[in-house]
Parts: structure tokens; sequence; C-alpha cells
């Protein structure tokens, strides 16, 4: 009988429950559209300098990735396929900000040499994270995440984990049309 009236009871208020959850979670960090954007600086691994991840005035998309991520290797192959375009040969404009999460940040740049093909266009864009202060800040919950920031600094879109095929393919054009119609 208790266990029936348990049941009931988490039955009837699991909505309000799940309710809870989503505004706690926007609180705890974890982006939302329409929410701010951390105010960041990023090891910027081709100046070797800390500078701003993003900058007002500028839409910006932001992908935590990682070399020991699977499935961060093929969508950034798909992101490079699909986003160069967009943004020209430098990847300026939108920004774009791919930010490892490697522990040692020269694998993230050994990858990129490796494995892209516009490497210097995608070399200028890479930053480091290795101490998760930005996963962290984020709440990230899945690699990769791709957010896109707003010229006014909001995000506008975010993106968690990436699956291969069609669906990620369909999921990075996503990405490239809302970079595109938010210049």
């Amino acid at each position: 009988m208790f266990i029936n009236c348990l049941f009931r009871i988490l039955k009837k208020y699991s909505v309000v429950f799940v309710m809870l959850l989503i505004p706690m979670r926007a609180i705890a960090g974890a982006p939302v559209p329409g929410s701010e954007f951390p105010k960041v600086d990023m090891m910027h691994l081709a100046s070797g300098k800390r500078v701003p991840l993003i900058q007002s005035g500028s839409v910006t998309m932001v992908n935590l990735w990682a070399t020991w991520c699977e499935a961060c290797k093929v969508e950034l192959a798909e992101m490079e396929n699909h986003l160069l375009p967009i943004t020209g040969p430098t990847g300026s404009k939108p920004r774009l900000a791919f930010v490892s999460l490697d522990k040692d940040p020269t694998m993230a740049r050994a990858w990129f040499q490796k494995n892209t093909k516009a490497t210097d266009a995608m070399l200028a864009n890479l930053y480091s994270d290795a101490g998760f202060e930005l996963a962290e800040r984020l709440d990230a919950d899945s690699f990769p995440m791709t957010v896109i920031i707003g010229k006014d600094g909001k995000v506008l879109h975010v993106e968690r984990g990436f699956k291969e095929g069609k669906e990620g393919s369909d999921q990075v054009k996503k990405i490239a049309a809302l970079l595109q119609s938010s210049l």
C-alpha cells in the first residue's frame, strides 16, 4: 500500500519536479537560448596568449571537443567542410572557436595539423581549456558541445553530442545555417 501511494505521488508531481529542474539547470550555468554566455579568457594556441573567447559585436560559435572524443573528431571534419565556406579562409566572420579539453594542448594542435585540410584556418581558431574552466561554467555534460553566441553575447543555440552519418551532417548544416542567418 505504501509503495502504491508513493508511486501515485511521484506520478502526480513528476511534471512539477521536471519543470523545477529546467530553471535550476539554467541557474547552474548550462547555456540556454537567451542566457548570457560567460565572459572568459582562453589560451589561444596559435598566439600562446590568453584572450577573450567572444567579442561584443561578433557572432561566435564555440565548440568544446577533445582528441579522446571520437564523435568530436568526426564532427570537426564535418564542421570544416560546412563552416569554412561561410566564414572565409580564416574562419573569422562569424568567429569560430574550437576549444580543446585535452590536458595537453599540444595534442589538439597535432591532431589539427594531421587531420584538417584547411590547417591554418583551423589552427587560427584553436583554443585550450585544459583545466575545464569553460566546460564547468557551461555545465557541459556531453561532448562535443557547440554553442552559438549572438553579437549581443547571448546564447542563440546549443547543440550537445554528435551522431555520425546523415543525422550528424544535418546537425552541422543546421549550425551552419544558424551562423549564416545571424550575420
